[in-house]
């Protein structure tokens, strides 16, 4: 009778052994696979977003729209334009070049419907939005100041994520990665996230890697910066993007201590004396009216005597262009330190760069869309 009840106890014990097992080891790892125990799948997953609000977002996506400034960028960035089902009217009004992202999708981007307006001080219009059934809305943290994503999830009857990835016209690396990898997560494209951070990890070490130790650095001077609309060529960035990858700083940093657009006047040009100088080529046309009714306070400048007047592609343009900010950051470095860039052709590297980011060698389209390109531009600003 004792050995029955061992031999019984031992049973009980086994069970719950397994029982145990079981329960920490296979259900997990279907709750890891996105699996119900059984091995049904999952129609949701939840994600915090950058608001930090736990989002519950399908699992097969295939209606998802972006809105606000540079959201519909990360999600081309993404690969993950096939479950864009309508765009905002920013998107479609003017031509596309100088947006890296429209340039390589407007013929997709332009039959499809215009869910709200969009721009920087725009709100989300939920109608609009309602006759898409979107699935999940994604969201810039702009627009979520301006509107609560909560109520718009209730009024359109989808999910909606906020997302961010830096004040714009700037490269904030961390949160470019952050965002890359909770889009990912939520348009099933984790292996697209993680392969554009390890890219761009890579840029930015090689970059790093190349200038660093450098020990005597010209004084550089960014003009015609645009805000808000164009801008003259008095107009720069304290802490210009690409500048800070090729760990050099600008005249204007002296300036502001903080990031931001600023202005200066032509006698603290005159004064700083800059050894090169760089253009947006947003506002070249703006600079050279300029120049042709005074090309005396130019011409007072050692960079446009010396011939040292080049071009750089603009990269704010409804929030960062990552792709064409990486861009710059080369040609600015084989600009300033050819010896360090010998093996780099700023075109080729370009193209390379718009590449990996939206599937398409962009380059030519902007030199066809009338921007100069990587130039020295000294010939429209003869002086003497």
């Amino acid at each position: 009778m004792r050995l029955n009840k061992i031999a019984i106890a031992l049973i009980v014990l086994t069970i719950a052994i397994t029982a145990s097992v079981i329960y920490f080891i296979y259900i997990p790892i279907y709750m890891y696979r996105g699996l119900e125990p059984g091995g049904v799948a999952k129609e949701h997953i939840y994600i915090v977003d950058i608001a930090n609000r736990s989002v519950k977002v399908p699992r097969n996506l295939s209606r998802v729209v972006a809105i606000g400034p540079g959201v519909l960028r990360l999600v081309s960035y993404l690969n993950s334009i096939d479950v864009i089902v309508g765009v905002e009217e920013i998107e479609l009004s003017g031509r596309p070049v100088g947006r890296d992202y429209a340039m390589a999708y407007y013929e997709k981007f332009k039959v499809l419907p215009i869910i709200g307006a969009g721009g920087p001080r725009s709100t989300p219009d939920p109608e609009k939005l309602r006759a898409v059934k979107p699935q999940l809305i994604i969201m810039s943290r702009l627009y979520a100041d301006l509107y609560d994503p909560d109520r718009l999830a209730e009024e359109v009857n989808a999910s909606v994520l906020v997302i961010d990835y830096g004040a714009a016209g700037y490269l904030e690396i961390e949160s470019l990665k952050k965002a890359f990898r909770i889009l990912g997560k939520a348009l099933n494209r984790e292996e697209r996230a993680e392969e554009l951070c390890r890219y761009i990890d890579y840029i930015v070490s090689d970059l790093y890697n190349r200038t660093h130790d450098i020990t005597k650095r010209p004084k550089v001077y960014i003009g015609a910066i645009s805000y808000k609309g164009a801008q003259p060529f008095t107009s720069t960035q304290a802490r210009f993007a690409p500048l800070l990858l090729l760990n050099t700083q600008s005249i204007a940093d002296s300036i502001s201590s903080k990031a931001g657009f600023i202005t200066v006047d032509f006698e603290y040009l005159v004064k700083e004396q800059p050894d090169i100088v760089f253009i947006d080529e947003n506002n070249l046309n703006v600079v050279l009216h300029d120049f042709q009714k005074d090309s005396s306070k130019y011409c007072a400048l050692k960079a446009f005597k010396d011939g040292k007047v080049y071009g750089v592609l603009p990269f704010n343009w409804y929030h960062t262009n990552i792709a064409t900010a990486l861009a710059d950051a080369y040609f600015i470095g084989k600009t300033l330190y050819p010896d360090r860039f010998a093996d780099v052709d700023p075109i080729s590297k370009a193209d390379e760069i718009f590449q990996m980011f939206v599937g398409k060698r962009l380059y030519s389209m902007f030199i066809d869309g009338g921007y100069q390109g990587f130039v020295n531009l000294s010939e429209m600003f003869r002086c003497g």
